[in-house]
């Protein structure tokens, strides 16, 4: 028996102990899914198979059964359009990234020891996204890749300092015997570029100018109408620019020293959460709280509300919750 502790369950527990608490000891998870961490699981389910196309045919066909076998208010919670949004949005991925050179290994799971507590074994537990593996004049060079979804474009600052980058580069480190060399941050904007506005009366589209429109949508819009004209469908090329704003990629060098440090403190934190995370229910209040998916639970506690009615009816407990989940930026 270990005690599994990831990224995600150190960045829990010290954001409020008591969230950790319903989610890695209760084990609480909400039974409504949530658009962005459902949708980042559909994503990389179809990135991890994108060089596999009977697969992904399979995975495309499960996705949509798993999504039409939902409740109806679960449907409404993703989005009725959720399906073909995804689809869309992972299209016209791999149409922008067609050329640029694919990672030797995607979705790589790790589980490192870290220590013990209590007679039981303490890992670090993870999934790297992807492993890119490089030679440069002779010398063996490893990158990672991570893909995250956004609503809202993340700044340089949340991209250098990051605590999940180092954790992963030392996990790979532990792996292969060489510090990754840089991450490679994958964003992908969790909707779809829009159509352009078609004017009913005049068989057209709006002359508008728009920083939402991409080539892909402008040539989605054409086919949906019927346009075949060739000088129209050749203005697709006018919002090459806007495509950053839906995909967009940059590469970070590794500090050394940063990542020790990081890695470091991440170890103190697993030996905290051994030692003491199973009796902290020390409940942080912030402006964070009402983001959060155990919010009601705190409410009705802190206001003698019905708390065993609200774990019925929006939870279910887990056998094992996902130690290595992903989590929107």
């Amino acid at each position: 028996m270990s005690m599994h502790i990831s990224y995600s369950r150190v960045a829990s527990y010290l954001s409020c102990p008591y969230k950790h608490y319903l989610g890695y000891v209760l084990r609480l998870k909400q039974k409504k899914p949530v658009r962005p961490l459902y949708f980042g699981t559909d994503f990389h389910k179809l990135l991890e198979l994108r060089n596999n196309q009977e697969e992904l045919a399979k995975a495309r066909e499960s996705i949509k059964d798993a999504f039409y076998e939902m409740k109806p208010s679960w449907q409404s919670e993703l989005g009725e359009n959720y399906v073909e949004d995804l689809f869309t949005i992972f299209s016209d991925y791999q149409d922008v990234y067609k050329d640029c050179p694919q990672p030797k290994v995607t979705e790589k799971q790790f589980i490192i020891p870290v220590g013990r507590a209590y007679g039981q074994e303490v890992v670090f537990k993870g999934v790297i996204d992807e492993l890119y593996k490089l030679k440069h004049n002779g010398e063996k060079l490893i990158k990672i890749g991570e893909h995250k979804t956004f609503s809202r474009k993340p700044d340089s600052m949340m991209l250098v300092m990051n605590t999940q980058k180092c954790l992963y580069a030392k996990a790979a480190q532990i792996l292969y015997g060489i510090l990754p060399k840089s991450v490679i941050w994958d964003y992908i904007y969790s909707s779809p570029a829009p159509e352009p506005m078609w004017l009913e009366k005049s068989k057209r589209f709006s002359n508008t100018k728009s920083d939402k429109l991409t080539p892909y949508s402008w040539l989605r819009g054409c086919e949906r109408h019927g346009v075949t004209d060739p000088e129209v469908l050749g203005q697709a090329e006018q919002f090459r620019g806007n495509i950053p704003n839906y995909f967009f990629r940059c590469e970070l060098e590794f500090v050394p020293g940063m990542v020790d440090q990081i890695y470091d403190g991440f170890i103190y934190m697993c030996k905290e959460i051994a030692l003491r995370g199973e009796k902290n229910k020390t409940k942080n209040l912030t402006w964070n709280c009402p983001k959060c998916a155990y919010n009601a639970i705190c409410h009705a506690e802190l206001t003698g509300g019905d708390v065993q009615y609200i774990i019925d009816k929006d939870f279910e407990y887990c056998p094992q919750k996902d130690e290595s989940e992903q989590e929107e930026v």
